[in-house]
């Protein structure tokens, strides 16, 4: 499940995302996550959110938990270090997209 997706946000640019399973320990990653629904023209991002990368975080699950009720089947991870580079990142996908649940809302992007 190995797969690659890039997502543009508002600024246009593309953020590399990779497939894991659900199962897998991805809420255990600092990074970028994004639940989606598949699609007619590829995948409905239902939610994004920023992973700290605590190892007994529970908001990743109680996310998924959301964004399953909404239709999302599939998790994408971005892994990235830099707290700054994770807001940045989320804030951008948001503001391109338009994802069925928000999280909490974070700062809008300097234009």
């Amino acid at each position: 499940m190995d797969i690659t997706v890039s997502f543009r946000g508002r600024t246009g640019k593309a953020w590399d995302f990779r497939r894991v399973p659900t199962d897998s320990p991805w809420a255990r990653s600092a990074g970028a996550v994004i639940f989606a629904a598949p699609d007619s023209y590829g995948w409905r991002i239902i939610r994004v959110m920023e992973l700290t990368g605590r190892p007994h975080d529970l908001q990743p699950i109680w996310a998924l938990a959301e964004a399953e009720r909404y239709g999302a089947t599939a998790v994408f991870l971005a892994l990235e270090f830099e707290a700054a580079d994770r807001k940045r990142m989320v804030a951008d996908i948001e503001e391109g997209f338009t994802p069925v649940c928000f999280g909490a809302r974070v700062e809008p992007l300097a234009a």
